[in-house]
């Protein structure tokens, strides 16, 4: 079974709880700060947890809405790490093309499920 993270800003609370259940119903196993991190933790051991389960995916999705620094980062790691990854357009800004530019896809959330099929089959 492949892993995703799902790089979002958890202020964004029940859509983040939405898309883990879209994706788990195509079996997939969901790794995600929101659900994954206790945000009790000192900020240095969110850091370390969330870098783990980056580590941890074979996939990122990263939802594009309402995003700022933190979300940009995790994109950037994931980056240097050699991960596919898949935004949902929300209200990307192509301007922010340190995060934009370094996923290997933009879609709308629609096509979640479609394109997701063709990353469980190794694209």
């Amino acid at each position: 079974m492949k892993t995703i993270y799902l790089c979002t800003p958890i202020k964004l609370g029940e859509l983040n709880h939405q898309l883990i259940n879209r994706i788990e119903n195509l079996d997939f196993k969901v790794l995600c700060a929101m659900t994954d991190t206790a945000q009790d933790l000192s900020f240095e051991k969110i850091f370390t947890r969330n870098v783990d389960l980056i580590k941890q995916s074979d996939l990122l999705v990263v939802v594009l809405k309402d995003y700022g620094k933190d979300l940009t980062a995790e994109v950037g790691m994931a980056y240097s790490l050699g991960k596919p990854m898949v935004g949902i357009d929300y209200n990307a800004d192509k301007e922010d093309v340190m995060c934009y530019y370094a996923l290997n896809e933009v879609i709308k959330t629609p096509d979640l499920e479609k394109t997701l099929k063709k990353y469980k089959r190794g694209k």
